[in-house]
């Protein structure tokens, strides 16, 4: 065996080693496909360099026009392949009409070696057997089109490096290698050198190269994801610091928000004390008159106790507010319900009430003490609107919100209405338009339909009316609709923030008579 067959032979294991190599690439990186033509072009290398073999060492004049044959097939399509990958890598414009004339070209002249026009067949006769088959002027023209195809890829590299792409270098050196040894094939098969083929050591430089290459590649990208991954260290350090110097600006914020929420508490309860308290004070100064009269001293006392039940009310209403929403579910029918708030406009010869049920008399479960003190409070507000007369309606109808069936209430009145600022308002703790309201109504009313999974809807203008809308999800007693929660997007614009306050006593035997 011969120094240059055994080299021959080292580049055919080294061409199917990185065809191997580069199709695992390929599959592990499909948006690069680069990797998948060098692992078809090794393939090709690899197999031109056994034909090479078998061409050298053929026994019979069919033998080595076979292997001759199969050699150019092989030769021409790592000649495409290499222009393939040249192209992607210089990322060459109108790259599909590049590639359309690369393979084109090519299987023009695959077609002619098929048709063994490529070897000279007529050279090889009798018992003289040569070492490699004679080729034909296409043969040679073949050759030329091999050495076009490295020229286009060596400029191609050449423009990559002088782009700024230092890595190309190594590219530029292999195809100098491989058109070397192209041209000393080319030359060889003319008979013009006494050497042989060496073009697949020549892909072995081009190979090489490129392995050069996409491994400088891959350490840039290591080194600049590296670089990446300690700046996202810093930012996350940085990040991480600011979310704690946040979290205690919320805290100091919760704490300044508790502060003027308690203080505007504060301020409500005094002035609503204060007024009840004053006028306390003078009933009890006039009871002290000697000369006062029997007439007066009863006017004096009923002012004592009007003052001291609003005093209890304002009391009541806090603990209400304060005390948590613990709903007991049972089945309950609105509209027995509606029916007995409607009781306290019995009294009321100037109003009238009209109810209507436009859904069957189904039920959902709910805590009846509870939501009559809703629509007790709704349709006394919507009563106290009314103060010369009007018309009250009630409709109860089927309803879908946020995805849940369930129940709606509607009560309308014909009052004097709302304007924006006071609808806005109207659900917000201790704001009341009245002189003698708590302003806690509506804030209670709200946490008790937000405690039974439900929503409720003002909708008002001024001296037109209002309709408030109770809608209740029929639930169910073993799973009951959670509440909407005021961290889901139930805060009012412009509303006062809540503070959850501490846990209520039970009311006293007082309170309760009261």
């Amino acid at each position: 065996m011969d120094l240059v067959t055994g080299v021959v032979r080292a580049a055919i294991a080294i061409h199917a080693a990185f065809a191997v190599v580069f199709l695992a690439a390929r599959a592990r990186r499909p948006q690069e496909p680069e990797y998948g033509v060098l692992a078809a072009m090794s393939a090709a290398v690899a197999l031109l360099s056994a034909a090479t073999v078998a061409e050298s060492r053929g026994t019979s004049a069919v033998d080595v026009l076979q292997m001759a044959q199969l050699a150019f097939m092989a030769l021409l399509v790592a000649c495409a392949l290499l222009c393939h990958f040249a192209i992607e890598y210089a990322n060459v414009p109108a790259k599909k009409t590049w590639l359309a004339a690369t393979y084109g070209l090519a299987a023009v002249y695959e077609v002619l070696n098929a048709r063994d026009l490529l070897d000279d067949a007529t050279a090889v006769v009798g018992a003289n057997v040569p070492r490699f088959a004679p080729v034909s002027a296409l043969g040679l023209s073949a050759y030329a089109t091999c050495l076009g195809a490295a020229s286009v890829a060596l400029a191609l590299f050449a423009r990559a490096y002088l782009a700024g792409r230092r890595e190309a270098l190594a590219l530029v050196v292999g195809d100098s290698i491989l058109i070397a040894t192209l041209l000393n094939d080319a030359g060889f098969a003319a008979g013009l050198f006494a050497t042989t083929y060496l073009s697949s050591v020549g892909f072995l430089a081009i190979v090489a190269a490129a392995v050069s290459t996409l491994l400088s590649r891959y350490v840039a990208v290591a080194g600049e994801s590296s670089k990446r991954g300690s700046e996202l260290r810093a930012r996350t350090r940085e990040l991480r610091k600011t979310i704690a110097d946040l979290a205690v600006a919320q805290e100091e914020l919760g704490r300044k928000e508790q502060l003027a929420v308690v203080g505007e508490l504060a301020a409500v309860i005094a002035h609503e004390v204060r007024n009840p308290l004053a006028i306390i004070a003078n009933a009890v100064a006039g009871l002290r008159k000697p000369t006062l009269t029997r007439d007066d001293q009863g006017t004096l006392l009923s002012i004592l106790d009007e003052e001291t039940t609003r005093l209890n009310r304002l009391v009541s209403d806090l603990l209400r507010y304060a005390r948590p929403v613990n709903v007991q579910r049972q089945s309950i029918s609105l509209r027995e319900l509606i029916e007995r708030g409607l009781q306290i406009v019995q009294n009321r010869k100037s109003l009238q009430v009209e109810l209507t049920v436009d859904a069957p008399d189904l039920r959902l479960w709910g805590d009846a003490n509870l939501l009559r003190q809703v629509f007790e409070n709704l349709i006394d507000n919507a009563c106290q609107a009314m103060h010369y007369g009007g018309l009250l309606t009630l409709r109860i109808r089927p309803m879908q919100h946020e995805g849940a069936e369930g129940l709606a209430v509607d009560i309308i009145d014909t009052g004097e209405g709302m304007d924006t600022i006071v609808r806005s308002r109207a659900r917000d703790p201790f704001f009341t338009t009245r002189p003698s309201g708590t302003g806690l109504g509506l804030a209670i009313v709200d946490r008790i339909v937000d405690a039974h999974g439900g929503h409720l809807l003002i909708e008002s203008r001024a001296g037109e009316g209002t309709t408030a809308t109770v809608f209740l999800p029929f639930g169910s007693q073993s799973e009951p609709p959670p509440p909407r929660g005021r961290g889901q997007g139930s805060q009012r614009r412009g509303s006062t923030p809540s503070v959850k306050p501490p846990p209520a006593p039970p009311p006293s035997e007082e309170e309760v008579k009261a």
